[in-house]
């Protein structure tokens, strides 16, 4: 899959050789999340240069994690060394925004009449707060279920069906993990942040804040609810007290029947397992008849204030998010596209019937809305609060209830002081 889009990419860069040289008088710093995904931005950045070969895309060295990049633009807004644009995660765009570091892009949108080019409004209100929009999605996607589909029959399950209620699914993962020989049987991830956790409230038909965001709501019976069925993910269905990445090489070798995680790594997924084991993915099984997901990935935003360079930030974002720069996102890595155009026989016609993996997330989307962002100016606090106590049940330091006490305390500690 990697290999669709980099060919695609290098048509574009070889197309553009035979232009006329031009000197590139304005240069644009970019910072983005997560190392791996360097290759997905040089992809995106080299036909965009060849297009534009007045602008340079300088690509700073990647953060570490989203929350990490917010860190990161906050010292270097306190020097004066803000980059040009930013990917940043949609859960940490709204602090961004309190802190001013990041304009509405309003002006733009009005003159290119955006939904006329494949932006729907279900998309653009990711990136839009109190009704301005200070992004284009660049990556979507939702949780889904990777699985091996040869530990699931050896455990008397049905790889065509997987269960699409919790008390089946673990129980199911419960028999993979007594197959013996090292096998366990599922793995939800905790995360770098407080998304996976999301998921779960909201699976079981819950929120985080009430609609007025002057409390929580997590700690409600929603909640209460989701950490104990993380607690059973435990206990019944033979979820090891392990790290993500460790997980993720249990799940490579083919000793783990199920994995949770977000569907843009599905081709990193494919290309690690290899010819090892089947592997295909289902949507998640649901707690609630109101479930719905929260929507990961990235928005690309201008973070510059100089004139020219905002002009030239809005033609790369644009091309980023547009048609040709999502042909190159979802290949490289199973993100659904942000733009409906990237779907013709010019870009990914086809491409789902070819690579089914690819297309559970997009079967979520009647569920998928915003990625909750925390008010005030600790909502990377609150994402790591949220993180550690529910590790602390992973690891069985913790009951679900009393941790979830203590996530709710903390949390409430650290939201903005309401009148």
């Amino acid at each position: 899959m990697k290999s669709f889009a980099l060919t695609f990419a290098a048509g574009i860069v070889a197309a553009g050789i035979a232009a006329p040289a031009a000197h590139a008088e304005t240069t644009l710093d970019v910072l983005y999340a997560w190392p791996e995904h360097e290759v997905l931005h040089k992809s995106v950045a080299e036909p965009f240069m060849a297009e534009h070969p007045d602008t340079k895309i300088s690509l700073l060295a990647a953060a570490p994690s989203y929350d990490e990049a917010v860190q990161m633009l906050i010292r270097q807004s306190m020097a004066g060394e803000l980059p040009d644009v930013s990917f940043v995660g949609f859960n940490v765009l709204r602090p961004l925004i309190a802190r001013g570091l990041v304009q509405p892009i309003d002006e733009f949108v009005a003159a290119d009449h955006l939904t006329e080019k494949g932006y729907t409004d279900q998309v653009l209100s990711l990136a839009k707060t109190d009704g301005k929009l200070y992004g284009l999605p660049f990556a979507m996607s939702t949780p889904i279920v990777y699985y091996n589909a040869d530990l699931v029959e050896q455990a008397g399950g049905d790889p065509d069906k997987i269960p699409t209620d919790w008390d089946s699914f673990v129980a199911l993962a419960g028999k993979i993990g007594a197959l013996g020989d090292g096998t366990s049987g599922m793995y939800y991830e905790v995360g770098y942040d407080d998304w996976t956790t999301q998921n779960l409230v909201r699976n079981l038909g819950g929120q985080m804040m009430n609609d007025q965001e002057t409390d929580i709501a997590f700690d409600g019976p929603a909640g209460q609810a989701a950490v104990k069925l993380f607690k059973r993910f435990h206990t019944e269905g033979a979820q090891p007290a392990i790290d993500n990445r460790a997980a993720r090489q249990l799940f490579y070798a083919g000793k783990l029947g199920f994995y949770f995680a977000s569907t843009g790594g599905v081709s990193g997924f494919e290309n690690e397992v290899g010819e090892r084991f089947t592997m295909r993915t289902a949507q998640q099984p649901l707690g609630a008849e109101n479930a719905t997901m929260p929507t990961g990935g990235m928005v690309a935003v201008i973070l510059t204030n100089d004139a020219e360079k905002r002009a030239a930030a809005w033609q790369y974002i644009k091309f980023a998010t547009g048609p040709d720069g999502q042909s190159i996102v979802v290949p490289n890595t199973g993100y659904m596209p942000s733009n409906t155009l990237a779907l013709d026989e010019d870009h990914l016609a086809g491409f789902y019937d070819k690579h089914p993996n690819w297309y559970t997330s997009v079967l979520q989307t009647s569920r998928a809305r915003p990625w909750f962002a925390w008010p005030g100016d600790n909502g990377v606090e609150i994402a790591r609060v949220i993180q550690d106590e529910m590790t602390a049940i992973a690891l069985g330091s913790k009951e679900p209830e009393a941790a979830l006490s203590d996530m709710a305390s903390q949390v409430r500690a650290l939201l903005p002081k309401t009148n």
